[in-house]
């Protein structure tokens, strides 16, 4: 009886790490905002000053905005599989079965 609450209070131990592994990774799209923020920013202020290379610098910037928006859509995915589709569990359940 005591080995099958210790390994139910260890399985809870395993899907609770990786609850708070979810959140430190999606606290990265948090990040992501204010990254987004400072190209869009900066872009906006050298558009400012050189208005005859507009389109480049917002060609640019589009290229920045795509690339930072990856690191965001990475810590989603990689929290949905810590969430639904653990591999972590499945080695868990294993050790112990």
């Amino acid at each position: 009886m005591l080995e099958a609450l210790a390994s139910v209070e260890a399985l809870a131990s395993v899907i609770n790490v990786a609850q708070i592994a979810a959140a430190i990774v999606l606290f990265n799209g948090v990040l992501t905002v204010f990254g987004q923020a400072k190209i869009a920013s900066q872009a906006i202020e050298t558009i400012g000053r050189q208005p005859e290379a507009a389109n480049s610098i917002r060609s640019v910037m589009f290229v920045s905005l795509a690339i930072a928006e990856t690191s965001g859509i990475y810590g989603l995915l990689i929290a949905i599989i810590l969430l639904f589709a653990n591999p972590l569990l499945n080695t868990f359940l294993r050790y112990i079965g």
